[in-house]
């Protein structure tokens, strides 16, 4: 059984590629809705709230654990790595696809201010200064909006996409799994002369490559459980609300009170 958490619906892209990819294997996917979002929480109080949750998927009988959440991979994946001994799969920003496929060497990243001043995404851009030039952009309350589905989320995401369509980037990568729902509205806003790197099919990959499957063989048709500390009613509204995420609505979701 694989476990996948995030802070709340964005974590879902990836279940989505994880899915196409392990079709028959059993996964569990927790959305931390009542502490989101991790942005505006503390280093410390993400690491914690990470290792409760990895512990509670542990206990749910999880053999993989996915971060999907890249706030949580920044800040409290080596954390996870040290405190358990089953595989834990982060997610990180595409720069390395982004680099190798910009003609202009100049790439944009799309991404919550906690990843962006995260030690482990600095040492991400170290590999690839000085041959390309990152333009990094945070965007506080971005993940947040797309999570409420609020009134400005258009204008929000206008105003961190245009600096870097100021600057010349001729791809924008999206370092947050709540991106990838708006893909589409941050297509229409970049144009068609500016691509956009999602890397959900590769951390997939990632998880396909790694995952052990248990000795009984798969379970065909195995299901998916949904679980979020928040509401499940809203968590379904959220849902039904994202076209790529149509696959998931019939299935039921199940409150849980998860206190650190």
């Amino acid at each position: 059984m694989i476990g996948v958490f995030d802070s709340g619906i964005g974590g879902l892209t990836v279940l989505s590629h994880i899915r196409a990819q392990l079709p028959d294997t059993p996964i569990v996917y927790l959305a931390d809705q009542a502490y989101a979002p991790y942005g505006d929480l503390t280093h410390d109080r993400v690491i914690e709230r990470s290792r409760l949750i990895s512990q509670w998927l542990l206990a749910q009988g999880c053999t993989l654990v996915v971060v999907a959440c890249n706030t949580a991979t920044a800040v409290a994946i080596e954390a996870l790595r040290t405190g358990f001994a089953i595989p834990i799969v982060g997610v990180e920003p595409g720069i390395k696809p982004a680099a190798l496929q910009s003609l202009s060497q100049r790439i944009g990243i799309l991404a919550t201010e906690n990843t962006v001043a995260s030690s482990r995404y600095l040492l991400l851009l170290e590999r690839f200064l000085p041959e390309v030039e990152v333009l990094s952009q945070g965007c506080a309350g971005l993940a947040d909006a797309i999570e409420q589905q609020s009134d400005d989320l258009d204008q929000r995401l206008r105003r961190y996409c245009q600096p870097l369509i100021d600057q010349g980037v001729d791809q924008i990568v999206l370092g947050c799994t709540h991106y990838p729902l708006v893909k589409d509205r941050i297509a229409l806003l970049v144009g068609p002369q500016v691509a956009i790197v999602d890397t959900s099919g590769a951390i997939a990959l990632e998880v396909k490559r790694r995952y052990q499957p248990p000795l009984t063989g798969p379970v065909v048709g195995a299901p998916i459980r949904l679980y979020t500390t928040g509401s499940a009613v809203r968590f379904d509204s959220l849902m039904r609300s994202y076209p790529m995420l149509a696959w998931l609505q019939d299935l039921a979701i199940a409150e849980l009170t998860l206190r650190s």
